[in-house]
């Protein structure tokens, strides 16, 4: 990693140009006007994932000749994010159709997944397809999931960083670096994005935010779990626990229900929190140590360099994150809130 790049200038050039973006785009005129499932009630400015996607690509100028395989990972990621990112915009000035947004993600996470190379062994070595397939609804899922969960101020960066960095100490060449210009980016518009001192946000990501970041997150992922040590594939989920975990939870609990999959609702673990009183800040500052958790417990499972540990790394995140998503589950409904709407 060290000898991509003088380790300082580009990540901080990647926050500060974030940081910078950020504040333009607070006064470009662009607001989230509240709906229905909404955490805010007045317009709010958004469209800050611009300024986090320039601080990345502001930081990558900086990167070192890469070797042929790692150039076109680097390549294939960054375009990937880009793609997204524009699509978020769009939605973000003119609605998209949903069906264009899902066939859409659906030929980006298949075409990244086709750069970076699929997942081929889970345990068991997997058929080429299933592998394919797999990988692919891995990206798709990440983007929507990172999309579904940034609804409260704070609580997207703060739950992706601890995951970027992550990969930047697991990972090696340029896949490290990608990672850490993309937490240092992430940082850079956390400085608007966070409530400070109990204070709402005052800039939200948006969906060229959410979907462009989300998009390239998974795909660092997913090249973590293809060119890791063994094992690393269940090291992926982990790092994303605190996003993948809500949603999925969230949706298993509504399907079993037996309510509308497709509705809109308010029902994720951290919305019912903002619903019992919780502040923004607090919830973003609790993802955020649940992510360091996830990070930390990935860590764990790199070091030891055991497959059966990462394994077992994972199945305690993953139940520490479920008593979590029950625990707030059962509060709202104490408190008389209709907890799958």
């Amino acid at each position: 990693m060290m000898e991509l790049f003088a380790p300082a200038l580009p990540v901080l050039c990647a926050f500060f140009t974030a940081f910078f973006g950020a504040v333009l785009v607070r006064f470009a005129g662009i607001l989230d006007h509240p709906n229905s499932r909404s955490s805010h009630t007045a317009p709010t400015p958004r469209g800050g994932g611009l300024a986090v996607l320039a601080g990345l690509f502001a930081g990558v100028i900086w990167l070192a000749p890469l070797a042929p395989n790692e150039a076109v990972m680097v390549i294939a990621i960054l375009a990937a994010g880009a793609i997204a990112g524009l699509i978020g915009l769009l939605d973000d000035l003119f609605t998209l159709h949903e069906g264009f947004k899902f066939i859409a993600f659906i030929i980006l996470s298949s075409g990244l997944t086709l750069a970076l190379g699929p997942v081929t062994e889970l345990g068991v070595a997997l058929p080429l397809v299933v592998g394919l397939a797999g990988s692919v609804l891995w990206l798709f899922t990440v983007t929507n999931a990172v999309n579904f969960m940034d609804g409260a101020d704070g609580l997207m960066a703060l739950s992706l960083i601890p995951a970027a960095l992550a990969i930047w100490v697991m990972g090696e060449g340029a896949l490290a670096a990608l990672s850490v210009l993309l937490a240092a980016a992430l940082g850079g518009f956390c400085v608007l994005n966070l409530p400070l001192l109990g204070a709402r946000g005052g800039l939200f990501a948006g969906d060229i935010g959410s979907l462009g970041v989300a998009m390239m997150l998974g795909g660092l992922a997913l090249a973590f779990a293809v060119t890791g040590p063994a094992g690393s594939v269940w090291l992926a989920p982990l790092l994303l626990m605190p996003v993948l975990g809500d949603v999925l939870l969230t949706m298993a609990s509504r399907a079993k229900a037996k309510c509308n999959l497709l509705a809109a609702h308010r029902a994720h673990a951290y919305q019912l929190l903002l619903r019992l009183r919780w502040s923004h800040r607090d919830v973003a500052l609790v993802w955020a140590v649940m992510a360091i958790m996830a990070a930390t417990l990935a860590w764990l499972g790199h070091a030891s360099g055991a497959e059966g540990v990462k394994f077992l790394m994972l199945l305690i995140g993953t139940g520490a994150f479920t008593l979590f998503h029950r625990w707030v589950r059962r509060q709202a409904k104490d408190r008389g809130l209709d907890t799958l709407h």
